[in-house]
């Protein structure tokens, strides 16, 4: 199986590019392939009307979406910023159609400097899937206190949080292995009702 995982930091060297390579290291126990989207790397464009018509700007969205085509589940990191997720990240989840993702699972990650982190899980939980149609695993990973949870190796230096990790990517290959027939079988059938209500 595929794995993508979002890092939707802005900044360059964060904190949630340090989770995201933690978890995709933790994730080959469970999948085959992976790869790290950077959003602060790939500095996409804010979503406009041209993403409709492929113009020039959006060239390189064209192998963003392949890649989402072609993962099996997906990982969204994101840090709190005012208590909320990243523009990169709402951006991403709008440029994102039900072609790509709709009736896939994927884990919701936020990263706090400190006791924080719940408010971007709310916010994505609220509207982040509603017209691309992810399914959001009822589990997710707040990673606190980030700048010494994780080494520079890599590690985690709480073990309940590394059983936790584990645990919670396992539950993500399950709901890939069981989802993927509803997306094989659902895209197509579905897009008269793409936009909900």
């Amino acid at each position: 199986m595929n794995l993508c995982i979002v890092s939707a930091s802005q900044r360059a060297d964060s904190q949630s590019l340090r989770v995201a390579r933690y978890l995709e290291k933790l994730s080959t126990a469970q999948f085959s392939q992976s790869q790290v989207l950077d959003l602060h790397q790939l500095a996409l464009p804010l979503w406009n009307e041209g993403v409709w018509q492929d113009t020039e700007e959006w060239q390189g969205w064209r192998e963003i979406a392949k890649q989402l085509k072609q993962a099996d589940a997906l990982v969204l990191i994101t840090p709190e910023w005012h208590g909320m997720a990243t523009p990169a990240l709402k951006n991403f989840l709008m440029l994102a159609t039900d072609y790509e993702l709709a009736h896939k699972p994927a884990l919701l990650v936020s990263v706090s400097a400190s006791l924080n982190g719940v408010y971007p899980i709310s916010e994505l939980r609220m509207s982040g899937s509603k017209n691309n149609h992810l399914c959001f695993l009822p589990d997710h990973l707040i990673f606190r206190y980030c700048e010494s949870l994780l080494n520079d190796q890599l590690d985690c230096s709480d073990p309940q949080m590394q059983q936790r990790s584990a645990y919670t990517l396992q539950l993500l290959a399950s709901y890939a292995s069981a989802l993927a027939p509803v997306h094989r079988d659902m895209v197509e059938v579905g897009k008269a009702f793409r936009y909900g209500m």
